[in-house]
């Protein structure tokens, strides 16, 4: 029982199958494949967007690690130059032997900035120093120098013999140093 076309209905499925597949191949060539690239180009800025973000959230982990170290460095660096200075600061090297001559009960007869001498990385800045006071008393003051914030050295400790009350003059170099940095 097969069905037998007639030619004209023959032409017309033959047309009509001529056109399905231009229409497939139209629907094809313009909107499947162009929108399978722009999918293919949208998926792979995606990838690339998202390991630009893993790296950029690496980045900030890294970066408040890297804070918390500049913030130590600087704390660091802060101590130092509290025991090794950028400046001469005579007047913060005065203050500080008067608070401990008088603390230790030694007077200063005599303090004058003396020579300086460049090293590498620091100048040593050198002052005669002369106090007046008990053997006990200097020695005291003397340790309290070595145990300062600031680096302080003394060379050239001259004890003379005590006189009659009992106190005695001492004459020395102060060593003080400055950052060349």
């Amino acid at each position: 029982m097969a069905m037998q076309l007639s030619k004209q209905q023959q032409q017309y499925l033959g047309a009509g199958a001529v056109l399905f597949v231009v229409f497939i191949g139209l629907y094809v060539k313009f909107f499947w494949l162009p929108i399978a690239q722009a999918k293919a180009e949208a998926t792979a800025k995606i990838e690339e967007i998202e390991a630009k973000i893993a790296k950029a959230k690496q980045q900030a982990a890294r970066l408040e690690r890297l804070q918390a170290e500049i913030a130590s460095l600087n704390e660091r660096a802060a101590e130092a130059e509290k025991r090794l200075p950028k400046t001469k600061s005579v007047p913060d090297i005065l203050l500080t032997l008067s608070a401990l001559a008088q603390k230790n009960r030694v007077i200063i007869q005599s303090f004058a900035p003396g020579p300086m001498k460049s090293q590498t990385y620091f100048t040593e800045l050198q002052y005669p120093l002369s106090v007046r006071g008990s053997y006990h008393n200097i020695g005291r003051f003397l340790a309290a120098l070595s145990l300062e914030e600031r680096i302080f050295n003394v060379s050239g400790v001259n004890y003379p013999s005590a006189d009659g009350v009992g106190d005695m003059t001492v004459t020395f170099m102060l060593l003080s140093y400055q950052y060349k940095g």
